[in-house]
């Protein structure tokens, strides 16, 4: 089968309702998610997060399958066209997101961290600090030294919180 995967629009917040819908058609569907830290007042939950919201991947052989039918699933604003023809994603694209899909369908972003490294933090507490990594506490800790209120602090952070800065 020569297939190809697609852009699809969706309405805000319906990547999920959309995503069912093609599933229950026989369509391959990925929607890429993260996890996301969501602060509201005093409480903070950990939610997954479309990474480009309103749009789903669709696989299709334009040549053999009927696109135009994912046009009009509900909640569905079309395929992403040039041309008006339909235009396929670069090659590997979409199956880069699949290869790191974790147990819980949220893309792992894994990364290469060192002692020494700079880093930022990112969500929670320490949103957008800076600081160097100080040791690596096995697979899902770091301790970093962190520049606040003037003075250097020890902080331990998951690794996901933390990105290496060039």
């Amino acid at each position: 089968m020569d297939r190809n995967w697609y852009a699809l629009a969706v309405q805000p917040r319906k990547e999920n309702f959309v995503e069912r819908q093609l599933r229950s058609m026989g369509y391959e569907v990925v929607c890429p998610r993260f996890r996301k830290l969501i602060r509201h007042a005093r409480s903070t939950k950990s939610v997954a997060a479309p990474i480009f919201p309103s749009y789903l991947f669709i696989a299709l052989n334009a040549a053999a399958q009927s696109w135009r039918n994912v046009n009009w699933v509900p909640g569905s604003i079309g395929l992403i066209k040039f041309d008006n023809r339909p235009t396929p994603l670069p090659i590997d694209f979409v199956d880069q997101f699949i290869s790191n899909l974790g147990k819980d369908g949220i893309v792992e972003f894994q990364q290469r961290l060192e002692v020494g490294e700079k880093i930022e933090a990112v969500g929670g507490p320490f949103d957008r600090f800076t600081g160097e990594i100080i040791e690596m506490s096995g697979d899902d800790r770091v301790k970093v030294l962190m520049d606040s209120l003037n003075r250097k602090v020890e902080v331990s952070l998951p690794r996901t919180a933390v990105f290496a800065v060039t």
